[in-house]
């Protein structure tokens, strides 16, 4: 698969079960270096939850990852 549009499209046309273990592997990496929730993560690559929640976790995946990193910080006054 080549992009989270992809991704998606064949999560909606096949199941989440099409999904191929390279595949779920590319977007965890790609969900930590955009500093993605680790709880997505887990849920998403967790083959013991429903498929329904595996796949609303895709969804803010990708969301978290097309928006870029996320950088903590605290601002001093």
């Amino acid at each position: 698969m080549t992009s989270l549009d992809d991704i998606a499209i064949t999560i909606d046309r096949n199941g989440f079960d099409a999904l191929d273990r390279p595949t779920i592997d590319a977007v965890l990496s790609l969900a930590h270096a955009a500093g993605a929730s680790p709880v997505l993560c887990e849920v998403f690559a967790d083959a013991g939850e429903p498929t329904a929640v595996r796949e609303r976790a895709f969804g803010r995946l990708a969301m978290q990852i097309s928006s870029g990193p996320r950088f903590e910080f605290t601002l001093a006054a």
